[in-house]
C-alpha cells in the first residue's frame, strides 16, 4: 500500500513538475482578471468573471453554471496579472499554471489565496537554482493535489481517521486545539 502511495506520488510530482518546466504565458499579454467565479453567487446577464485563466460575462441571469461548460457565458479571453505584484515576489508557478493544473477546482481555492499563504514562508520555493525551486514547487503542488482531490475537497473525505490524528498515549501526544 505505501510503495503504491509513493508511486501515485511520484506520478503526481512528475504532472505538476512537467507543467511548471513547461513555458507559460506571459503576464503581459494577458488582460486582468475579473474577480473570481464563484458557484453560489447570483449572476446577471452582463457580470464578468474569471475563471481557469480567462475572464467570462454572463448573457443571462445563472447561478452554479461553470463558466466554459455551458452557453451561459460567453468568453472574453485569457487573463492574467491582476496589476498588482504578487504576494511572494516571483513565485515559479504563475497564476495561468495555477489555473491550468488545477480546472475543476473549488473556488475556495485561489492564486492569491496561495501567494499570500506562502507569504509567511519566504523561502519556501525561493531559495536554490530555479530548478530546485521548480521541484519544491512541485512536490507540494503534487501533494496538496493529493490531498484535496485536484483542490476540490475542503475537508477530509474519510473523517473516521479523525480520532486517529489523535492519541494522548502516545509520545507526539495531541495538537493545540
Amino acid at each position: 500500500m505505501r510503495q503504491r502511495l509513493f508511486a501515485l506520488l511520484a506520478a503526481l510530482a512528475s504532472a505538476v513538475a512537467f507543467a511548471l518546466f513547461m513555458p507559460g504565458p506571459t503576464a503581459s499579454a494577458a488582460m486582468a482578471c475579473a474577480a473570481g467565479w464563484n458557484a453560489s453567487a447570483v449572476y446577471t446577464g452582463g457580470n464578468s468573471v474569471s475563471y481557469n485563466g480567462h475572464n467570462w460575462s454572463a448573457k443571462w441571469w445563472n447561478q452554479n453554471e461553470k463558466p466554459g461548460s455551458s452557453d451561459v457565458w460567453a468568453d472574453k479571453g485569457a487573463c492574467g496579472d491582476d496589476g498588482e505584484p504578487p504576494t511572494q515576489e516571483g513565485f515559479v508557478v504563475s497564476e495561468a499554471q495555477f489555473n491550468q493544473m488545477f480546472p475543476n477546482r473549488n473556488s475556495f481555492y485561489t492564486y492569491r489565496g496561495l501567494t499570500d499563504a506562502l507569504s509567511a514562508y519566504p523561502a519556501f520555493a525561493n531559495t536554490g537554482s530555479e530548478t530546485v525551486k521548480r521541484c519544491e514547487a512541485a512536490a507540494f503542488l503534487a501533494n496538496v493535489s493529493h490531498e484535496t482531490g485536484g483542490l476540490v475537497h475542503i475537508i477530509e473525505q474519510n473523517q473516521a481517521n479523525y480520532p486517529h490524528y489523535c492519541d494522548r498515549n502516545q509520545p507526539y501526544g495531541c495538537p493545540a486545539g
